[in-house]
């Protein structure tokens, strides 16, 4: 492998459509955020249950992003491409036309492993044909659409299955990707280069990383419904998930050319950054999936007020856009990583005080929080991972820097949804403890209720279950926000603590321009 000295002479428009091909990938990931309860109540299913669509598009994503680079060692990276996005309109497709809940969910698992390879082959293919004077700006770019675009994706959604029909969303994107694919396919697919030594594929370890994350990540996801261990599919999908996590690790680490290459987390500036990757993006997706559906469901907010509510969101994240670009060619990335997690643990502490009452200027407030701390970390986490190796290692580090992003998106979206749920629970059986045929408030109620609205006694019943419900939900949201507080607050905890090791030497001199074009590219020959 050698680093692609020679600029490639391409149109602007490629640019353009790698971008845009990065952007389908990133958008329809959660797309079906709030559009997932009009899903699911047309399809025959829970609306507790419509973040397994995300989830699903998430572990399809983790299953194939390792196959890109050796998939475009030798076939190339544009021809792979092409098929990804042939893939993805099919996929599409079926995923408009899902006659069940179950079958939508394995299309949405389907159109993630379609989708996967665009992570990697979109970056290959800007640091391959780019000049270098705008590879800076462009991996800048490309790693703002990481934290920015699933926000627009989720207002998308919610918009189009408010005011017409949510299989139009996915209707969409087909004219798109099928476009993008007989662009890329005519124009530039004689420029494909390939590599001309193509090293061994981990065939053994890729079996069992596949084993691995699909029967976890399915365990974690379906855990409350299937109630735990008294399941026995939860309990066959551990036995099968654990063993094959444990072999995969081992043989990954004796392997001489390993599928992850896992002994690079030996490194402890390098686990660190992808410590604060896993948890504030899992803290982030479970940020906008938990205010979508409580807002939604209990609290009577349209999607398009809570698509305003995650532009805020999206506006203060431009915001900072600039003050992280400022802050990392000055500082330490660690000072602006801290900013970010300040501000996530702000407003999550400040969202516990939300009850069924709150308004829209103070849910703006928590969003806009959020919002700064969106972009704040993506570029230092960024910037730490990719200069914790030399140039040699860049490709491997950003593969694993792209599989714990999406398999965290994914996981945090579930479990903050079950941690949540179980936190209504408990609320709703402490509160519903007082309200007994003795009491007192139980009996002025009723009066009110029967003698002065009129109501029906099952009625008036209903509504006391519905009152419970909302109160019951909101405690435990605002649980569920206190717990994901404590855990920013650990991890900031953690960054002071790396200012005291002498391990954690930061490289100041390695800029985000430096780290961005660090990765190899195959010189190869290219097809004719």
């Amino acid at each position: 492998m050698q680093l692609a000295t020679e600029e490639s002479k391409v149109s602007p428009t490629f640019f353009f459509c790698v971008f845009i091909t990065l952007f389908l990938a990133i958008f329809y990931n959660t797309v079906t955020n709030m559009a997932g309860i009009y899903i699911t109540s047309e399809l025959g299913s829970s609306s507790e249950i419509s973040v397994y669509a995300m989830v699903f598009f998430g572990l399809g994503n983790v299953m194939t992003i390792p196959l890109a680079n050796p998939l475009a060692d030798r076939f190339g990276a544009i021809r792979c491409l092409v098929y990804g996005l042939l893939l993805y309109t099919v996929f599409s497709i079926f995923c408009s036309l899902s006659p069940t809940f179950f079958l939508f969910n394995v299309f949405r698992l389907l159109l993630g492993l379609a989708s996967g390879i665009f992570f990697i082959l979109c970056r290959r293919l800007i640091l391959e044909f780019a000049p270098k004077d705008f590879v800076e700006s462009y991996s800048f770019y490309m790693v703002a659409m990481y934290v920015t675009v699933p926000v627009l994706g989720a207002c998308f959604g919610a918009w189009l299955a408010y005011e017409s029909h949510w299989r139009w969303i996915f209707h969409c994107n087909e004219p798109i990707a099928l476009t993008l694919a007989a662009y890329f396919w005519f124009f530039y697919r004689k420029t494909d280069v390939i590599s001309k030594q193509i090293p061994t594929f981990d065939k053994v370890g890729y079996l069992f990383f596949f084993i691995a994350t699909g029967s976890l990540v399915t365990a974690a996801t379906l855990a409350q419904e299937l109630d735990w261990l008294r399941s026995p599919i939860f309990v066959s999908l551990l036995i099968i998930g654990i063993p094959s996590l444990l072999f995969f690790i081992l043989w990954d680490l004796v392997q001489p050319n390993p599928l992850l290459e896992l002994r690079l987390f030996r490194t402890p500036l390098f686990s660190y950054a992808l410590l604060n990757l896993a948890v504030l993006f899992s803290a982030y997706f479970g940020m906008i999936i938990l205010i979508t559906l409580w807002l939604n469901i209990y609290s009577n907010y349209t999607p398009l007020w809570i698509s305003a509510l995650l532009l805020i969101m999206a506006i203060s994240g431009v915001v900072a856009h600039f003050v992280s670009e400022k802050l990392l060619k000055c500082f330490d990335p660690r000072i602006t990583l801290a900013l970010a997690i300040l501000s996530f643990a702000i407003s999550c502490y400040y969202s516990t005080y939300f009850d069924v009452e709150v308004d829209f200027f103070h849910l703006a407030v928590a969003r806009f929080l959020s919002g700064l701390g969106l972009v704040l970390f993506v570029f230092p986490v960024f910037n730490l991972t990719m200069s914790s190796f030399g140039p040699e290692k860049s490709a491997t580090v950003f593969t694993l820097f792209q599989i714990v992003r999406a398999l965290f998106s994914s996981l945090g979206a579930g479990l903050y949804v079950i941690l949540w749920q179980r936190r209504q629970a408990f609320f709703h059986e402490r509160l519903g403890e007082k309200l007994t045929n003795n009491s007192q408030l139980t009996s002025e109620y009723f009066n009110t209720a029967i003698n002065k609205f009129h109501l029906t006694k099952e009625q008036a019943t209903l509504q006391l279950n519905n009152y419970l419900d909302q109160h019951a939900t909101s405690l435990g949201l605002n649980d569920t926000f206190g717990c994901m507080g404590h855990i920013l607050i650990g991890l900031f905890a953690l960054l002071i603590l790396t200012f005291l090791i002498d391990k954690f030497v930061v490289n100041q001199s390695c800029s985000f321009k430096r780290v961005s074009t660090r990765f190899y590219v195959p010189k190869g020959r290219r097809r004719q």
